[in-house]
């Protein structure tokens, strides 16, 4: 499988709300202050997170949510959004891109093909593998461009959102399994 392993720009440049379908709500953020017993210094907490995971196509200069795809028939684009529970974007931060691979196979070998379905994984047969990272942008997404398949597969896909000082505590998204199917 011929993939390209380059962060997607694309979804700052096209606007982050056309990314994601739908802008995020609006919420006030709780006061995420915690006063030490003493009174005299201030702790910063981090807010639980929302992490999610999902999968694009760009079509007509816009990112269009895609469940399945024939093979080399459109780059697939690993989308993530991340928001503290009230919906507030993340505005800081990286994602983190990673794919089921089993153990013991090189990766990019189209012959023996490395990737495989989530459930590998779970069970500990595949480990995931980093794919790349990207930082989020003010609307919390985060975008990767996995590229074309050649061979009808399920891969498993997740992230991780490393917060580097912001207000949304680190963590991961769900699991999730993408398929390509053969050409029609």
């Amino acid at each position: 499988m011929r993939r390209r392993h380059a962060t997607v720009r694309a979804a700052t440049l096209l606007g982050a709300s056309t990314f994601i379908g739908c802008s995020a709500p609006t919420a006030v953020s709780p006061d995420t202050t915690n006063y030490t017993r003493a009174g005299a210094s201030l702790r910063a907490q981090s807010i639980a997170g929302v992490y999610d995971l999902a999968f694009y196509i760009i079509s007509g200069g816009s990112f269009q949510p895609v469940s399945t795809l024939p093979v080399l028939s459109s780059a697939l684009i690993l989308g993530a959004h991340v928001a503290d529970q009230f919906g507030t974007p993340a505005q800081r931060g990286t994602v983190t891109f990673q794919y089921c691979s089993l153990k013991g196979l090189p990766p990019g070998d189209i012959n023996r093909a490395d990737e495989a379905p989530s459930a590998n994984c779970a069970d500990g047969s595949a480990t995931w593998a980093n794919l790349g990272s990207a930082p989020v942008d003010t609307a919390g997404n985060a975008a990767f461009n996995f590229g074309f398949v050649q061979i009808p597969r399920t891969v498993g896909f997740r992230c991780r959102y490393n917060a580097q000082g912001g207000s949304i505590a680190s963590g991961n998204c769900q699991p999730r399994d993408f398929t390509w199917t053969p050409a029609p």
